[in-house]
């Protein structure tokens, strides 16, 4: 009688648990457009970022420029398992992954710095790395693009940044298109 009652518990707890595994299993495939870049300058206050105040100036080697990715998603189709799965089957693979198709990519990253006092315009792409990387941004975009969201930059060399500047992040999309993100002046002592 007791093996009777541990058998009817064991398959009362299995359907349970199928239905369970099969009702929240959602498929969805999404579609990834990037749409835009945003950016801001920091500077690291102990483990605190914390975003440069354009009256205080800072030293050339603490400024770390953070950029953000936009991205617009869409669902393209949602799937939902059929209620034939069987038990073994939602057992072993309860759930599948979402996709995501991106419609484009990053190419290629530039940026530049204009000097305040003369308006003159220098590249420095070459000049920032990606902080836990040893990576130039020129090299991490392409190769992390698509799915790059958020990342940090800092300078491996300041000999030519003047001491006032402000910096345009422009990066060419595989579509053609151009996106831009623009810093506000940035003092150094």
């Amino acid at each position: 009688m007791e093996k009777k009652k541990m058998n009817i518990r064991n398959i009362v707890l299995s359907m349970l648990l199928a239905q369970l595994i099969i009702g929240c299993c959602d498929t969805n495939t999404y579609e990834v457009t990037i749409s835009g870049l945003e950016s801001r300058a920091l500077i690291f206050d102990g483990n605190n970022p914390v975003v440069v105040d354009e009256q205080s100036p800072i030293d050339k080697e603490d400024l770390v420029i953070e950029l953000l990715i936009t991205e617009f998603e869409s669902i393209a189709s949602s799937e939902q398992n059929k209620t034939d799965v069987t038990v073994s089957k939602a057992a072993v693979v309860p759930c599948g992954d979402d996709e995501f198709i991106y419609l484009n990519k990053i190419d290629s990253v530039k940026v530049e710095i204009l000097n305040s006092n003369n308006n003159e315009r220098i590249d420095i792409t070459n000049q920032l790395f990606v902080i836990g990387t040893n990576e130039s941004i020129s090299e991490y975009i392409p190769e992390n693009s698509p799915g790059t969201r958020d990342f940090l930059m800092k300078l491996s060399n300041t000999s030519n940044i003047p001491n006032r500047i402000e910096y345009v992040i422009e990066a060419t999309l595989d579509v053609g298109t151009k996106i831009s993100s623009t810093g506000g002046i940035i003092n150094f002592n």
